[in-house]
């Protein structure tokens, strides 16, 4: 693969090209937010070229956004986003207003709980609630964004939404879902299996460099606007056993109610711009 160093240097007009190679790096970090990544995992996870990397991930340390720790040599995400994550929460009203619901599932079931909200054709973590029961690996962080499809929260949205939506989403963001582990045909039956159901699982990690982490699973069930398209979801992830049936659909009916309950209560703030998706 080109490394991008041997690009030419970047001009003022390219700074969209710069914020997307941060991004880049970031979002590397944050999918390796416990033990970190050294420069040379860093340009591999990027494709970036190693000055290039080394330039922006020590810029990002500048600014508090990356933190480096000279004992390992690695790279974290840096505190100061939990301050950036934090206020974007905020901008979601909903996030705040179902605090009492998903403090109850998490109660109830012992399982880990996320609230999800739709941005455009992206699935975005809202809030997070860990529960009794551990999982081996925290698969979504508040902030983390996927495309429609690419998890059972997210999997939950899409399947709510027309076909000929779903056909344009997976058109527009096939290269975007192409670094996970589901094909269009995968998607296609697992959104078949939704609507049969009436809410979604996934038993298979989301990562393909993670594929050989089992033991986990997630249902969800969608959060609706007045006008029946999503606007968001209830997210549980536990270990495998703890998802089979009997107990998923007592579960599955403990997310529905929760859901049912937000969308008579918060119905104006499901229905808010800021959760809606482009016309």
């Amino acid at each position: 693969m080109k490394k991008q160093d041997d690009l030419p240097e970047q001009s003022a007009s390219d700074s969209p090209r710069s914020a997307e190679r941060l991004m880049v790096i970031l979002d590397a970090l944050s999918r390796a937010s416990t033990q970190g990544l050294r420069l040379a995992d860093l340009v591999e996870a990027t494709a970036l070229g190693k000055t290039t990397a080394h330039r922006l991930v020590n810029g990002l340390c500048d600014h508090g956004l990356v933190d480096f720790d000279p004992e390992t040599a690695r790279y974290f995400v840096g505190i100061k986003l939990l301050s950036f994550a934090s206020a974007a929460r905020n901008r979601f009203a909903v996030a705040k207003l179902s605090e009492p619901s998903l403090a109850r599932l998490v109660r109830k079931t012992q399982d880990t709980i996320y609230l999800i909200g739709r941005s455009g054709d992206h699935a975005v973590c809202l809030d997070a609630r860990e529960g009794a029961f551990p999982i081996r690996v925290l698969t979504l962080n508040i902030g983390d964004r996927r495309p429609l499809g690419v998890g059972a929260g997210s999997l939950a949205m899409l399947a709510a939404m027309t076909d000929a939506e779903i056909e344009r989403v997976l058109a527009q963001q096939k290269m975007e879902r192409s670094r996970f582990a589901f094909s269009d045909d995968q998607i296609r039956s697992m959104i078949a299996t939704t609507r049969e159901h009436g809410y979604s699982y996934n038993d298979t990690h989301i990562y393909k460099e993670m594929a050989d982490i089992t033991g986990m699973a997630a249902i969800a069930v969608a959060l609706r606007r007045s006008d029946g398209q999503p606007a968001g979801a209830i997210h549980l992830t536990a270990i495998t056993q703890r998802l089979a049936p009997p107990r998923r659909e007592s579960l599955v009916e403990m997310l529905r109610t929760e859901a049912r309950r937000l969308e008579e209560e918060i119905q104006p703030v499901l229905d808010a711009p800021m959760l809606q998706v482009r016309p």
